[in-house]
């Protein structure tokens, strides 16, 4: 599991100061985040590439929850709704 401790030490900065560089939105026109929100984002970012991609076609749809981090499928569909606008299948098939 990717945390913020661990992203926090990977970067050499306390947790709490990760925390705070998110809530203050990296600078003007940027709206505040936290780390669960922004991993999602990076998550649902790759997501959409692979639904994309006709070479990651051999994997399901769980599969490629799986691969972005996601072990529950339906959480994955519920994000990729959020995030995407669409579920994960009807992204695959839109992009024809």
């Amino acid at each position: 599991g990717l945390t913020a401790a661990a992203v926090a030490q990977g970067l050499g900065i306390s947790e709490r100061s990760l925390h705070r560089c998110l809530a203050e939105g990296g600078g003007a026109g940027h709206s505040a985040t936290t780390f669960a929100n922004a991993l999602a984002a990076c998550r649902m970012q790759v997501a959409q590439r692979m639904l994309a991609d006709a070479r990651f076609d051999r994997l399901s749809v769980a599969q490629i929850g799986l691969r972005v981090g996601l072990a529950d499928a339906s959480h994955f569909v519920r994000l990729c709704r959020r995030h995407l606008g669409g579920t994960p299948g009807a992204l695959r098939q839109s992009r024809g």
